[in-house]
């Protein structure tokens, strides 16, 4: 007996088989039945986004308490990462720049950048799936921030370099481990709130 259970399900139908046992002369005939089968085929696509360069900035950072004529502890500055898989032969760089630390009220109070000394990360993360030359962190770490000097809260110091990449280098990179410590001039006003801003480019 050949029992068809319907409809198909899936692409494939289902079919049992039920044996008949025949006596005839002493032998058993076992009756049976090919079973049917069907099979479908996926298509997968896919297409490329156009090339990206991308910067990703820590967040914000509340540095120790500011002591007059004291530094700060080494804070870390957080995690930046960027992105470069526009498949050229351009070579990529990320850079770190600072303004002054102002006075929140604008006073006129600030500590100029040159108070500034930044620590890189000499060991840069490469994403899972990049291609090329690991990016290289340049020699000179750790930097005093220096440029013009200037009394606003807007000009940026010169830049630093904190990673370049080969004309081969693709994909994602983090720095973890980036760290300032803020020299705090002696005359430095107590009880005052500072404010700075940190700008990370990434250009190729």
């Amino acid at each position: 007996m050949i029992t068809d259970t319907t409809p198909q399900t899936s692409g494939r139908r289902i079919v049992a088989i039920a044996g008949v046992i025949v006596v005839s002369g002493g032998m058993l005939i076992f009756g049976s039945s090919p079973a049917a089968a069907a099979s479908g085929t996926q298509v997968v696509t896919g297409a490329t986004m156009g090339g990206v360069l991308s910067i990703t900035a820590p967040g914000a950072l509340a540095l120790p308490t500011l002591v007059g004529g004291s530094p700060t502890a080494a804070t870390n500055l957080g995690s930046v990462s960027w992105t470069d898989t526009l498949n050229d032969s351009v070579v990529s760089s990320v850079t770190l720049a600072s303004t002054n630390l102002w006075h929140a009220a604008g006073a006129g109070l600030y500590i100029p950048w040159a108070d500034f000394t930044i620590s890189v990360d000499p060991a840069p993360t490469a994403g899972p799936n990049n291609t090329g030359s690991a990016v290289v962190v340049p020699p000179g770490s750790p930097y005093v921030l220096a440029g013009t000097a200037t009394t606003d809260f807007a000009t940026y110091s010169t830049p630093i370099t904190l990673a370049t990449a080969s004309a081969t280098s693709e994909g994602t990179w983090t720095q973890a481990n980036n760290q300032i410590v803020v020299n705090v001039p002696a005359n430095t006003t107590p009880g005052t709130a500072f404010s700075a801003t940190i700008q990370y480019t990434v250009t190729g």
